[in-house]
């Protein structure tokens, strides 16, 4: 289903907007909010009220708070945009929900499916909206790519190839075990995300390896993944070396290319068997996606997308667990659900 945007609504009041940390995606976020007309940030929060203060004059924001708690408590904001690190997705996230406030949760969704499941619950008990930051499934080449593969234009699917390798500096948070860094949660999550959206399921079996770095955390992954249609997918995710960050659909008929970016790309190449490739150029406003779609389902009056549903974004995760069991990764204070479906780990 496509999302559709506010732009399709009437003018209305804008929703006032929360930002929940101050790093780079928070930062790439405020600057989008910017562009539209129904959105206004009218408050940052930081566990440094200096931080805080320093963004909120970079980026003209009335308020600026010391601590999330301070954030969620404030009246005036409608939505808080968590983009933390991902250990504390889970903390934030329900203090939002639980202070009356919608929320949109960067990704990965939580550091593992209990948590997430306990997130979803937040939402249902208060009645607010709640929806993973998945960007990528909102922007129009990918929707674009959705519907092609779905209308079988190159036939049934049998495989999909993936890579996302970016190299990053010592002391990175990516590096760093107790805010839930890694290759998969970071990086690996986009492939995760592309098999569960042109395949609509998770996977039925799962392969992976992974090196394991001085900090505790995954430094390069690789997974082999079995859908129940049959479909392999693949992927590699790494923090040490620069990859294509690529993506390859293969059907029975053809192939579609997703080139560097695969995760946010301006454009595709299809190639049917016995043909050309046709390159297609699509254009897209990179978070302003998902940020329209927010609002226009909070304005409806929903307490989740029909884009990504919160269901969605738990099996998203469950497979994550799954991943992260097969290559014996745990974080520190982590939990995960008993290993019911082990059997996923065995591919016959």
């Amino acid at each position: 289903m496509s999302p559709t945007t506010s732009a399709d609504q009437p003018s209305v009041a804008p929703m006032r907007w929360g930002i929940a940390a101050t790093g780079g995606i928070a930062r790439a976020m405020t600057q989008t909010l910017a562009t539209l007309p129904d959105a206004d940030v009218v408050a940052v929060g930081s566990r440094s009220p200096d931080r805080a203060r320093v963004f909120a004059e970079e980026h003209g924001i009335p308020r600026a708070y010391g601590s999330h708690e301070a954030l969620v408590a404030d009246p005036d904001i409608d939505i808080v945009y968590v983009a933390s690190p991902i250990a504390a997705h889970e903390r934030m996230t329900i203090a939002a929900l639980d202070g009356g406030k919608h929320v949109l949760c960067e990704k990965a969704f939580a550091l593992n499916a209990p948590q997430a499941r306990r997130m979803a619950d937040a939402a249902r008990r208060n009645q607010r909206f709640l929806m993973e930051a998945m960007w990528t499934w909102f922007l129009p080449p990918i929707i674009a790519v959705g519907d092609l593969v779905r209308s079988g234009a190159i036939g049934r699917i049998t495989s999909i190839r993936s890579d996302f390798c970016v190299p990053v500096a010592p002391g990175a948070r990516h590096l760093d075990a107790r805010s839930g860094g890694g290759a998969l949660l970071d990086r690996g999550i986009y492939s995760v995300a592309l098999s569960q959206l042109l395949l609509g399921s998770s996977p039925a079996a799962i392969r992976a390896l992974a090196t394991i770095g001085e900090t505790g955390v995954d430094t390069n992954v690789a997974a082999l993944l079995r859908h129940d249609q049959g479909t392999i997918s693949t992927f590699e995710a790494g923090l040490e070396s620069l990859s294509e960050i690529s993506a390859d659909i293969v059907g029975t008929e053809g192939v579609v290319t997703l080139p560097r970016p695969f995760h946010c790309p301006s454009e595709y190449t299809i190639r049917r068997n016995g043909t050309e490739p046709a390159r297609v150029e699509v254009r897209h406003r990179g978070l302003a996606h998902e940020a329209e779609h927010a609002m226009q389902r909070i304005r409806e009056g929903h307490v989740e997308s029909d884009v990504i549903p919160l269901a969605t974004s738990i099996a998203m995760m469950q497979t994550l667990d799954d991943i992260r069991r097969a290559i014996g990764l745990r974080f520190p204070d982590d939990e995960q659900d008993a290993p019911e479906s082990m059997i996923r780990q065995e591919c016959p």
